[in-house]
């Protein structure tokens, strides 16, 4: 099992590059500000289908995360082929948000 940990910015950065067979286990996104926060979350294939994170990619859409609060996605595990990757942003927003991505090699 790995952890990863990032600020989640303005910009869609990727935040996780899979290296292998990966299944996600849990995504915590914690957000430690006083504000309201709000958090775009993209999985881009590595197929070559495409480079550029754009609406198509989107798998969670201006997901508000209240101030102070967690939200946690751990429900359905989500499985990246070697080269996938995980982009988010926070755009919009006046919150502070850090990802914790929990993975395990497949």
């Amino acid at each position: 099992m790995a952890i990863r940990q990032d600020l989640i910015g303005p910009t869609a950065t990727a935040i996780y590059h899979a290296t292998a067979d990966t299944a996600v286990t849990a995504i915590h996104l914690c957000n430690i500000t006083s504000a309201d926060a709000t958090v775009n979350i993209y999985v881009l294939p590595s197929d070559g289908s495409t480079w550029t994170v754009t609406e198509n990619n989107k798998i969670y859409n201006t997901l508000t995360i209240k101030a102070t609060d967690t939200y946690i996605i751990d429900t359905e595990k989500l499985i990246l082929a070697s080269g996938d990757k995980i982009f988010m942003d926070c755009p919009d927003s006046s919150g502070s948000v850090i990802a914790t991505i929990s993975t395990i090699g497949l």
